[in-house]
């Protein structure tokens, strides 16, 4: 009998080839979703910037998902690509990627996380909106734009 491997979720360097597939995948969705102006994409020379956590979800050395924060200076961190592939999806992942990004905020004493999706992505409005994340103004150097979301959620 094939034992079941478990899904891991640790932080990662974005570097890693498998990861920037994933990335470019997701930067190649969202631009057939908004114009360049509607889409605020760290890229991944960036992510490993000290200010960032990066986390990949792994199947032995299958990836299933990613997702990072920012931290922004203040009380809050800024989630950034949450992505899972659709091949992915239905196993809650999505939701243990944020619980782990949001644990990691709060041991590093952050009271809030908020984040940015696009109106086109219903399924994240609602995932975040299953997590407590309630529509908020924009924030940091985001400017209003009718085909962003901007969202928050106060962590305890």
């Amino acid at each position: 009998m094939k034992r079941k491997e478990p899904i891991l979720i640790k932080p990662t360097d974005p570097r890693v080839p498998a990861i920037q597939k994933m990335i470019f995948d997701l930067d190649n969705y969202q631009a057939g979703l908004y114009p360049p102006e509607s889409n605020h994409l760290e890229p991944v020379d960036k992510l490993v910037f000290p200010e960032y956590y990066f986390i990949a979800a792994w199947k032995g050395l299958d990836l299933m998902g990613i997702a990072s924060f920012r931290r922004m200076p203040g009380s809050y961190v800024e989630i950034k690509r949450l992505y899972v592939p659709r091949q992915n999806r239905g196993m809650g992942l999505a939701i243990k990627l944020m619980r782990v990004l949001e644990e990691k905020a709060l041991q590093e004493g952050f009271s809030e996380a908020r984040l940015e999706t696009g109106i086109h992505q219903k399924e994240a409005l609602g995932l975040y909106q299953k997590l407590g994340y309630e529509k908020t103004r924009p924030f940091g150097a985001y400017r209003k734009d009718p085909l962003s979301v901007f969202m928050r959620k106060k962590l305890f």
